[in-house]
């Protein structure tokens, strides 16, 4: 797997030293059918992406989700061995964004340079930039909602927990698949779980957010983990930036892992920056774990009539206590 973090650290460094030239850029491998490149021009504060394109017809930039911060154009330049050449441009307009861009532009990068089929290129660019739409549309001064940081906990939680215990950090967090706008939160080969964190008193019901959540086509098993959180006041240790460091703690010698953990939570929403605002704190009181087998309550698209979707629903887990595992099931994914 390519070091993204490494490739920045050398392109910024050459940029800041050579200020005739202040543009440099890095061509990265690949084992697709584009050709791309890193860059950096540290005098105005950008990171680029560019990708070479056959003619400026492969792709049209008005049809790509547009994001403040984020300038796509067609561009006609000359890098590395190209000459005139014409390149899809991937460029920062807030200097305010400078580490996290880098890694939503190495993230784009790491997609395009595995296409092995020229006509794949905008499908990938455009569900790249919406899993990055949390982080592009969130406010400077927003935070993530009790809700949405009781989400990540519970996932962090059975990433740390779990997970981490059976496979390398790096496989781990690839296999977090909620980022990244996937039907499920984790997915491991043909394995899928589907993660709830829930504050009420007891295990009553659970919110079901889209008829793609418990539907198993595709995979051959899913299973529905539920933890119950508690939130306290006045408990720092207990915060989700504590959960956070956790996990750096336990990768900090894998810096490939630190990256891509760094990039699920960028597109989370999450920011470095707002830790010391985050004053909410969580524990895992207890957990259950569903097998999603034939009988389950649920809503699956191949049964909603035509032009239905976008479901919300619950789940009464009273009406689900036959499905109901043990946690050794993860022994076996």
């Amino acid at each position: 797997m390519i070091d993204y973090k490494k490739i920045w650290e050398s392109i910024n460094a050459e940029s800041k030293n050579n200020p005739i030239q202040s543009r440099i850029a890095r061509r990265i491998p690949t084992v697709g059918v584009f050709d791309v490149f890193l860059a950096t021009d540290t005098q105005k504060g950008v990171r680029f992406l560019y990708v070479k394109l056959e003619n400026d017809k492969e792709l049209t930039v008005s049809n790509l989700p547009n994001f403040r911060g984020l300038e796509i154009t067609m561009s006609l330049t000359s890098l590395g061995s190209f000459n005139n050449e014409i390149f899809l441009v991937f460029a920062q307009s807030l200097i305010s964004m400078n580490s996290v861009f880098e890694l939503f532009i190495s993230d784009v990068c790491d997609k395009i340079i595995q296409l092995q089929d020229r006509r794949s290129l905008k499908p990938s660019v455009i569900k790249t930039l919406l899993e990055w739409q949390l982080f592009f549309e969130k406010g400077d001064e927003e935070l993530l909602s009790i809700q949405a940081q009781k989400g990540l906990i519970g996932e962090l939680v059975f990433l740390k927990d779990y997970l981490f215990q059976k496979y390398s950090f790096v496989d781990s967090i690839l296999y977090w698949t909620g980022p990244d706008g996937a039907n499920h939160d984790f997915q491991i080969h043909e394995m899928a779980i589907e993660l709830k964190a829930t504050s009420g008193k007891q295990h009553k019901k659970v919110n079901i957010t889209s008829e793609r959540q418990l539907d198993d086509v595709g995979i051959k098993h899913l299973y529905l983990s539920i933890f119950s959180v508690n939130l306290h006041l006045n408990m720092p240790e207990k915060t989700l930036p504590s959960f956070i460091q956790k996990i750096y703690i336990l990768i900090q010698n894998d810096p490939i892992a630190i990256y891509h953990f760094q990039i699920k939570l960028a597109k989370y929403g999450y920011s470095e920056t707002d830790k010391e605002k985050y004053k909410v704190g969580f524990t895992i009181k207890d957990s259950k774990f569903y097998e999603i087998t034939e009988g389950f309550p649920r809503l699956l698209q191949k049964h909603l009539p035509n032009g239905v979707g976008d479901l919300k629903y619950t789940v009464v887990l009273s009406a689900c206590t036959q499905y109901e595992i043990t946690e050794d099931f993860l022994k076996f994914i």
